[in-house]
């Protein structure tokens, strides 16, 4: 097998284990059932296989025309339907669900109806594939697409490291140097191929995709992209706090004037950085890594204007990395996490939404809507397995 991702050496034995679990769910209070992390993964897949689009894809408000009774409330902006559809696909990867994968659940809001994960996988995959454009970008180009070509190149990426099969390795393969080609002289991303300025949260994306291209041993200019963004992060860094910025050094609380400026500003940036330092040069040493301290002293709380997916994903993920599953950051964190993700999601009363999330109730839910929402949370539940720390 070719790729490297630690994952899929034990993915016999996860996908055994979440499986089991989801055959018993039915039967399952719902007290006990949102304590499981496992069964609340493929709940929330089955949520995201249910709204598939007939053409593969997952939108950002046409999810809503998937729903069975009463619509799934929480609608994002349609701009974001190839990043969306991406993160999806991303959840069923983290769980180790490829398109060869021949696990059928029967849906639990429809029983007669059979989902079939690797057909969900397949579809999303074909779907990609097909908005790729002759350059390698993803999707269309909106205002904000590298958003979407990032997280589709990382989706494509893992979709061959997982399962080494040839049709994905060209489009991946073109999808990371349309990625490379498109960072700018600062090292950093924006929202659209060599844009002036910079934004660490584009460049956390397009880091993430680089380091899964490395691990499916696709061809990368790794170190040269790396040292480059790696400017761009000592440029945004505070060196008394590591505290990183959003397009510039202390640039605070980032929000979008009538949409979501009430909401409590966290450090999602700094936990960006943290995670692409590591990825970056793999030195757990770095001084600039200081930032998790910010971290832990702001741990995830479902209350009002107090959630944000965005920032829990990646602290998971930055603090897993940095000293998990058994270490004192990681563990101050993780608890905190489960607890304010899991008693959260939509139990078997909720109807068509069992499974899901609302996206309503989040920072950036308004842009990513209830798919965003759903998948997001599911790959931040996926953090203990997906990579090795």
């Amino acid at each position: 097998m070719r790729f490297k991702h630690p994952l899929w050496t034990v993915l016999a034995l996860i996908s055994v284990s979440i499986t089991s679990c989801a055959h018993t769910e039915t039967n399952t209070p719902p007290q006990q059932e949102r304590a499981l992390t496992p069964t609340g993964v493929v709940m929330a897949l089955m949520w995201l296989a249910r709204h598939q689009n007939p053409d593969g894809s997952w939108g950002a408000a046409s999810y809503a025309n998937q729903c069975v009774g009463a619509k799934c409330v929480g609608a994002g902006d349609p701009e974001y339907d190839t990043g969306v559809t991406g993160l999806a696909l991303l959840a069923f990867l983290g769980a180790g669900y490829s398109h060869l994968s021949k696990d059928e659940f029967p849906d639990p809001v429809t029983p007669a109806k059979i989902l079939k994960f690797g057909e969900v996988v397949k579809n999303g995959l074909k779907w990609l594939m097909a908005k790729q454009d002759p350059e390698g970008c993803i999707g269309g180009r909106g205002t904000k697409y590298m958003y979407n070509h990032a997280i589709a190149a990382t989706a494509l990426t893992e979709a061959y490291g997982l399962s080494a099969t040839q049709l994905f390795k060209g489009p991946a393969q073109k999808a990371i140097e349309f990625l490379v080609a498109a960072q700018n002289a600062q090292g950093a991303w924006r929202y659209t191929k060599n844009s002036s300025g910079g934004d660490t949260s584009v460049t956390g994306w397009a880091i993430m995709a680089l380091y899964s291209a490395e691990l499916a041993e696709l061809e990368v200019p790794a170190r040269e992209a790396y040292e480059k963004a790696r400017l761009w992060f000592n440029k945004v860094t505070d060196a008394t706090y590591n505290r990183v910025g959003y397009n510039a050094k202390g640039t605070g609380k980032v929000y979008v004037p009538g949409k979501n400026e009430k909401f409590t500003h966290h450090e999602t940036m700094t936990a960006i950085a943290v995670l692409c330092r590591i990825f970056m040069a793999k030195d757990k040493k770095d001084p600039a890594l200081g930032g998790v301290e910010l971290l832990v002293r702001d741990l995830p709380e479902w209350k009002a204007n107090a959630i944000d997916f965005y920032y829990w994903y990646w602290a998971t993920f930055a603090l897993f990395q940095y000293d998990g599953p058994d270490g004192t950051y990681f563990k101050r964190w993780s608890e905190p996490m489960k607890n304010a993700i899991v008693p959260n999601q939509k139990v078997s009363n909720a109807g068509c939404a069992y499974g899901s999330w609302n996206g309503e109730e989040d920072r950036w839910g308004f842009e990513g809507g209830r798919v965003y929402a759903v998948a997001l949370n599911t790959l931040t539940l996926e953090a203990y397995y997906r990579y090795a720390h």
